[in-house]
């Protein structure tokens, strides 16, 4: 069993648990994100996809990775479980909140809000 499978069905059967999405399709496509990033140490979907264990042909694996970034997420299923459990993991220290702005796209402008830890 390789790397990247083992990191895949681990993360795959961690969110199925913890993430209650109705399509279950997406928490696969999450797992795929997540376990690309992983094992590429890069955020870009083509070598993302390229480390997905899978009989899928990358540039499929890319274009639904594509979908799943641009189609509608619901924020409180998706990212409010991973922010909760960091939250709870710093709730004993101060917390300072880090702010970024910047551009995305065409014309496009991002406004991030982190949790600065460790420096």
């Amino acid at each position: 069993m390789t790397d990247r499978y083992r990191v895949y069905t681990k993360e795959k059967k961690m969110l199925k648990q913890m993430m209650k999405l109705d399509n279950q399709g997406q928490v696969v496509t999450l797992a795929m994100m997540i376990s690309g990033i992983v094992m590429s140490r890069n955020a870009q979907l083509s070598a993302m996809s390229s480390e997905i264990p899978s009989e899928i042909k990358e540039k499929s694996i890319e274009m639904r990775m594509r979908r799943w970034v641009k189609g509608q997420i619901d924020v409180e299923a998706v990212y409010l479980p991973f922010a909760r459990q960091i939250l709870e993991a710093l709730a004993h220290l101060p917390l300072v909140l880090v702010m970024d702005g910047s551009q995305a796209g065409r014309g496009c402008m991002v406004l991030m809000v982190g949790v600065l830890y460790q420096k």
